[in-house]
């Protein structure tokens, strides 16, 4: 149905341009006939003895009105006298001339024709329109096919696993304490050496004695301790001692080794637990320096 419309609508456009191109040369022919050259052929008498022209011209009297327009057109463009000689008399009362002049709105010089008659235009043969040819209709493309679509494998269900049971947790221990010491003390004594107590408090005849003890939480270890002693003037002695080994269990209280010296000043002493660290508060002695 498309390939018959197609044709149909070609075929109409090619009348249609073949009747143009009739119509325009028929156009330029009607243009190629009209005379161009503005002259009119007139049958007058002969008069070649007054106005120069061959007397076998056979033409026909002009007008008054038509000589006196050519006489006023020779005369506005300057040359009437040199190219058309005529007698003032024929201007006054003009007899019946024989003359070839140009039309209005064209001006041109008079020619004297040959008497045979000029031959009509010959037409211009008409040209045969080539036909146009149709454009060849587009075949249609074919619809390309419609896959089959490829059913879909039905999905195997996946079992469900089975729970792993999951193992007992493992009971945290409880953490073991750490290796301490609970409690600490220490005692400082003063007295004259040999018993003689008429020494008045000197210190060189003075025996500083420091004892001390202390118990353990029962984990069990090394106790490591000092004694640690500071007089007026100043000077700190430190008295590091043998450790003290405490077995698992064992809270009972130890006593550490005795602190005994002899004195130059006044001054303090105390017990130092450097492992499991702990502080007793220094004790005082007095002399007489």
């Amino acid at each position: 149905m498309g390939a018959h419309s197609s044709g149909g609508r070609a075929l109409a456009g090619f009348f249609g341009l073949t009747i143009l191109v009739v119509l325009l040369f028929g156009l330029v022919a009607l243009v190629a006939l009209r005379p161009t050259d503005g002259l009119a052929w007139v049958q007058v008498p002969d008069l070649s003895a007054d106005l120069r022209l061959d007397a076998g011209l056979q033409t026909k009297p002009l007008k008054d009105t038509v000589l006196a327009e050519a006489l006023h057109d020779r005369a506005l463009e300057g040359n009437a006298v040199e190219a058309l000689a005529v007698p003032p008399a024929l201007a006054v009362a003009p007899p019946k001339p024989v003359v070839a002049v140009v039309l209005p709105p064209s001006v041109r010089p008079v020619t004297t024709p040959a008497a045979t008659p000029s031959p009509a235009p010959t037409s211009q043969p008409t040209p045969t329109p080539v036909a146009t040819p149709s454009p060849s209709p587009t075949p249609t493309p074919a619809p390309s096919p419609t896959p089959v679509p490829t059913p879909t494998p039905t999905p195997t269900p996946t079992p469900t696993p089975t729970p792993t049971p999951r193992p007992s947790p493992t009971p945290t221990p409880t953490p073991t304490s750490r290796f301490a010491i609970t409690s600490g003390s220490e005692s400082v004594t003063s007295s004259p050496k040999n018993g003689n107590n008429g020494n008045n408090g000197r210190c060189s005849q003075t025996t500083v004695t420091a004892t001390g003890s202390f118990s353990t939480n029962g984990v069990g270890g090394w106790v490591f301790y000092e004694w640690v002693r500071l007089d007026s003037q100043g000077t700190r002695t430190v008295i590091p001692e043998i450790p003290i080994r405490v077995a698992a269990g064992d809270t009972n209280g130890h006593a550490v080794v005795t602190d005994s010296f002899t004195p130059k000043h006044s001054g303090t002493d105390q017990l130092v637990f450097l492992s499991p660290a702990y502080t007793v508060a220094a004790q005082s002695w007095s002399c007489v320096g």
